[in-house]
């Protein structure tokens, strides 16, 4: 069932009274879903109960799908660099952030490798979960890196398991490290062991892609 502020008879009625504005209906439920954060399955399933058990029209389930789906890229387009629900970066921004310190160092004839490092936190493989439950684990993560890495470094998750912050080279040592460990341990309740390690960048920008490629397998 939707959330308040679509109206999740509309679809319904439209059907039962043969209304000849289906798809345009259908449509706006989809954009509405979208909106809401409600995932596109749900909506086709609200398409289903509409027809109360018929097959549903064709034009009226492909007007549900588009509908979400053009809502759903252009806020999608408006959160490409951070996460709405847990205000972490996206992968696309880490390689924005990281093209920077590579030309900044450039500049500065350094090595990026010796002023800056990303920090990994990966939660077991084994812990899968559904949807909400992930989103909650991501919350603690970012809590906990939040935590640790207070200043502008830039924290992000990359998959659903693995977050990475993008930090100075000081800050990547071990007594931080272990820090990180006992906060991750407090806010996850002990419930999981997340494996941390520290990945080291490469010598040009060149090599960045390939570095967070592999971070996001």
């Amino acid at each position: 069932m939707f959330s308040s502020g679509l109206n999740v008879a509309l679809l319904g009625e439209a059907v039962r009274d043969g209304r000849s504005d289906i798809a345009e209906v259908a449509l706006e439920v989809g954009a509405s879903a979208a909106l809401l954060g409600i995932p596109l399955h749900e909506v086709l399933d609200h398409v289903e109960r509409a027809y109360a058990g018929h097959e549903p029209d064709f034009t009226t389930t492909r007007a549900a799908a588009l509908g979400w789906a053009e809502r759903a890229m252009l806020l999608r387009a408006d959160v490409s660099c951070e996460d709405p629900l847990t205000s972490l970066a996206s992968t696309p921004h880490v390689r924005s952030r990281l093209t920077e310190i590579y030309r900044g160092a450039e500049r500065a004839g350094r090595q990026v490798a010796e002023t800056s490092a990303l920090v990994v936190v990966e939660l077991p493989r084994d812990h899968q979960g559904h949807g909400l439950e992930l989103s909650l684990r991501a919350l603690d993560v970012a809590e906990a890196l939040r935590a640790v890495f207070a200043g502008d470094e830039t924290v992000a998750q990359v998959t659903p398991r693995r977050f990475v912050a993008l930090v100075a080279r000081e800050r990547a040592d071990v007594v931080t490290m272990s820090l990180l460990a006992m906060t991750l341990d407090r806010v996850l309740d002990g419930d999981l062991r997340p494996r941390l390690w520290v990945e080291h960048l490469p010598p040009s920008c060149d090599g960045v892609a390939r570095v967070l490629a592999g971070l996001s397998e």
